[in-house]
């Protein structure tokens, strides 16, 4: 089976295909016993644990997905996946700490946007983000859709479009951090138009800005808006992806609503340190494909208005490094001063 992923390319995908089908039990199983082969002990031998490190606090989308996924690795492994929660400078602490830790395969950064944006919004990070750090496998990919306050004169991307160049600077934007900022920045820089972006403590409160008319609309995880889409406040223009998404099937994707390319979102992702033996990197590769390709796995993703699929070390390393000069490009243009 063959498609095509909206940030990463195109590819096979294996373990996905291979879980739809009846011999889920004994690929897993097969996968494991190989896993569990390759994968190395810790040179001191002190302990067993692979520490999966979150660098957020918990109840985030890096948190879920980490707990979702770690019980299932472990098993795989053949050790115990402990997930840690190492929050602080927006994401760096817990990045770091992955960057600089042993290179034994025992220590896992599970993250997705900061590791991608922050290198363009710090002006000094203390690890070198292309050299430090090594993607490992693709989790999920959770796209960002357009949201409009219901009682903004607008039924479609364009009609929002052609408003903000008819109206300049009079609409603005909620933010729910700065993550969504640039989802904003994006939108407008491919568009060409102004609009004032308001940033929130954090995705509920961008949330209740839009339904309650203070900002006109947000692009970011609808997830927060559910209740305001049911009770008529909020309308979901599209998703800002290549295809659409199961939770949300009648609405159209940004490329059919005639803007391809705009794609906007999160895509959580298993990261650990640059010199880490390929060997390790090649079972925990193979593990977490396996983990994600698990039918349970895939439904809660989806639930979670996301989608999985599964992609080499090579095109994951060739994704996140385009990322990084991607979100460089967008803050520079968007005179978004760096952090020191």
């Amino acid at each position: 089976m063959t498609v095509v992923n909206s940030r990463l390319g195109r590819t096979k995908i294996r373990c996905a295909a291979l879980a739809e089908t009846g011999f889920t039990a004994g690929i897993a199983m097969s996968v494991a016993l190989s896993a569990h082969a390759q994968y190395p002990e810790r040179a001191d031998r002190v302990e067993r644990v692979v520490r999966a490190i979150v660098p957020f606090s918990t109840g985030g989308t890096n948190d879920i997905t980490a707990r979702l996924i770690a019980p299932h690795l472990g098993k795989l492994l053949g050790q115990q996946v402990v997930v840690e929660n190492r929050p602080g400078a927006a994401g760096n602490v817990g990045i770091e700490a992955v960057a600089k830790s042993a290179p034994d395969g025992h220590t896992l950064l599970f993250s997705a946007t900061a590791s991608t944006q922050n290198p363009a919004l710090f002006r000094k990070l203390r690890f070198d983000p292309i050299n430090d750090i090594q993607p490992v496998a693709a989790i999920a990919e959770y796209p960002y859709a357009i949201m409009v306050n219901a009682h903004l004169p607008v039924k479609s991307v364009r009609e929002l479009i052609q408003l903000a160049q008819k109206n300049p600077a009079s609409l603005n934007a909620s933010a729910g951090g700065i993550g969504t900022r640039l989802s904003v920045e994006l939108f407008k820089i491919r568009n060409n138009i102004r609009i004032e972006v308001i940033t929130y403590s954090g995705t509920g409160a961008a949330a209740l800005a839009v339904a309650t008319g203070e900002t006109q609309l947000a692009i970011m995880d609808a997830t927060p808006y559910q209740p305001f889409f049911s009770s008529g406040r909020v309308r979901m223009l599209a998703v800002a992806s290549d295809r659409r998404i199961a939770s949300y099937p009648n609405v159209p994707t940004t490329a059919e609503a005639g803007l391809p390319g705009l794609r906007a979102g999160a895509t959580a992702a298993v990261y650990v340190t640059a010199k880490t033996p390929t060997g390790t990197l090649r079972a925990l590769h193979t593990a977490i494909n396996t983990v994600v390709a698990l039918p349970d796995i895939r439904e809660q993703i989806h639930k979670q208005g996301g989608t999985s699929e599964a992609f080499s070390i090579s095109e994951l390393t060739q994704w996140y490094r385009r990322e990084i000069r991607t979100w460089k490009d967008i803050v520079a243009r968007a005179k978004i001063p760096p952090v020191d």
